[in-house]
């Protein structure tokens, strides 16, 4: 194996691509990457067994061939070599790494011990901008904490039906859900991803313009990255799915409010963050509805002291007082994108609705704290 490559793109996809590498003890193959050339293309794979990432870059090569080495040391010593081409050769299972000022020899292990990546042999159901499922993606993999006891709520619920991709996350004490158009009407499917593959995947398109290609099969997904930039690699990144069936959520979702706000959300979190330094070892908050008086948050501690201040908006509907975690209410302001939210509350132990201001597109559910 030998091939000559730019620094920037090579830092690029070696650190994607050893981000499945940890620490595995009982399987230390896991914890390499696996390198090949092939046809002019630069072919790099990793895995943790639950998840097989593979990524593919042409590339000036000047001999086919491949090894597997350690992901963690070839990754910190590429993202430390300077700007410029990179030359890689591979020979009785070293690597030979030549930039400018620097010459390295990892010693590798033999490729046929990397295990063999799971492959998707249905066709695509559907098509994605990378953009959106990035947006969508991260909106609601945030939320889940994932539990043995629940495993069924341990991942984001991905479905789809005519023309909408759906996606949900919850920690059953809030409950994140995105729909996203899609170019056309698909069939039907309603699948479990687990929360360490949306968080990959939505990390891997943060950066990337292009289209997403999704297969589904019975127990994994696929999907098949095309870039807008022909000189940015494509990426297949396939992963196991949840077996489970995912709870009906639709129903906590609130269909009628009694009280709600729509207030500029900056200075919504402004407040909210000042009342957390005062807030109890429980982490509550307070805020009260006297329509059409402006919104009271407060907070207490008997360590602190107490804070109180108050929110102009359009505030509607009748009085009540209700007290949430702050740090659940901050999570769901973080992933809304207009400059206006919608906070909508029936009774003090009731779900509240929390959403973007003209963007009917997500909501964020979170049930109040019971005092």
């Amino acid at each position: 194996m030998k091939l000559t490559i730019d620094s920037e793109k090579m830092k690029r996809i070696v650190s994607l691509a050893t981000r499945l590498c940890g620490s595995n003890l009982t399987l230390p193959i896991l914890n390499n990457i696996l390198l090949e050339i092939k046809q002019n293309l630069l072919l790099i794979s990793s895995t943790n067994l639950e998840i097989g990432l593979s990524l593919s870059l042409p590339v000036k090569s000047e001999k086919e061939g491949k090894i597997t080495v350690p992901g963690k040391i070839f990754s910190d010593f590429i993202s430390s070599l300077p700007k410029g081409e990179i030359k890689i050769e591979e020979k009785d299972l070293t690597i030979s790494v030549k930039s400018k000022g620097f010459q390295a020899k990892i010693l590798g292990q033999n490729p046929k011990e990397f295990p063999i990546l799971p492959k998707v042999k249905e066709k695509p159901l559907t098509q994605i901008e990378s953009s959106e499922l990035f947006n969508g993606l991260s909106k609601v993999s945030h939320i889940i904490s994932p539990s043995d006891s629940r495993v069924e709520i341990s991942g984001v619920f991905f479905k789809t039906k005519g023309d909408t991709l759906t996606l949900v996350g919850t920690d059953s004490i809030r409950l994140g859900e995105k729909k996203l158009s899609l170019p056309q009407e698909v069939e039907k499917k309603e699948v479990i991803i687990p929360q360490k593959t949306a968080v990959e995947l939505a990390y891997i398109l943060s950066n990337l313009k292009g289209i997403i290609r999704v297969i589904i099969e019975s127990s994994q997904i696929g999907f098949e990255f095309i870039p807008q930039n022909p000189l940015d690699p494509q990426i297949s990144l396939i992963s196991r799915l949840i077996d489970g069936q995912y709870p009906e959520y639709e129903g906590i979702i609130p269909q009628k409010i009694s009280t709600q706000a729509i207030i500029d959300k900056e200075e919504f979190q402004r407040k909210i963050k000042i009342a957390s330094l005062f807030s109890s070892r429980i982490q509550d908050v307070k805020l009260k509805f006297e329509p059409p008086k402006p919104l009271l948050i407060s907070s207490a501690s008997a360590e602190v002291g107490e804070v109180h201040s108050k929110l102009d908006g359009k505030i509607e509907g009748k009085s009540i007082e209700i007290v949430f975690n702050w740090r659940y209410l901050l999570d769901g302001l973080g992933v809304i994108d207009s400059s206006e939210v919608f906070l909508g509350v029936n009774e003090a132990t009731s779900p509240t609705i929390l959403r973007p201001v003209g963007d009917k597109t997500y909501l964020y559910v979170l049930m109040p704290k019971t005092l």
